[in-house]
Parts: structure tokens; sequence; C-alpha cells
């Protein structure tokens, strides 16, 4: 399955009217309140890392589909193995002094001449 690049409350949209889901399916699926779903549909904050996999659960996806876990993952990795995040920084600062690691800034760039 692909993965939502947009936030929580977005990604949850999305996939609940892709798969045709309703809150109160989901509400049996999950034990989680149907207020609560509506609340979750209008902010902006994502509810804790454990309550993303009971939803991921209950839509049948895995929890890796919703961006804010897979940024949560990350920040646990660093944060488990901080030697990682030294090592990221000089692989990136190889790449720019390099000019390996380019952004492009007009369109201009991608075109053949």
């Amino acid at each position: 399955m692909e993965k939502s690049y947009k936030s929580f409350n977005l990604a949850l949209k999305e996939i609940l009217e892709k798969k045709k889901i309703k809150f109160r399916t989901l509400e049996n699926r999950t034990n989680l309140s149907y207020t609560y779903f509506s609340k979750l549909k209008n902010r902006k904050k994502a509810p804790p890392i454990e309550t993303i996999e009971i939803i991921a659960s209950g839509l049948d996806v895995p929890a890796e589909y919703f961006l804010e876990f897979r940024l949560h993952k990350i920040y646990e990795s660093l944060r488990e193995n901080p030697e990682l995040l030294e090592e990221m920084s000089v692989f990136l600062e190889q790449l720019i002094e390099k000019k390996s690691l380019k952004v492009a800034e007009r369109e201009s760039y991608f075109k053949k001449e």
C-alpha cells in the first residue's frame, strides 16, 4: 500500500474515502468513539502513536501509512542511535561539498538543452 505524505487528519479523511469506511464502522473496529474521530478529523495535531496503530489496524493498513508514524519511528531511531545523526550530517555535507546535492530553483534546470 502507498504511504500518505499528508497530515494525519487529511490522510485519515483520504483513506476513509478510498476504503469507503464510515466513522461508525471504524468505531466498532477500534473501540474508539465516533466523537473522537470527529475531533481528529478537524484538528491539526496527530493522536498518540499507539492510537495511530489502533486506527491503522481498524483501517487494515500498516501504521506506516501515516506520515506522523514514520516520523516518530525516525525520531526513535535517532534518539536510540545518536551516532546516526552525525553520520547523516557528514554524508550530507560531503554531497554539498562535491556539488552532488543540488536544489533546482528554476524550471529551466530540468529542460534538455
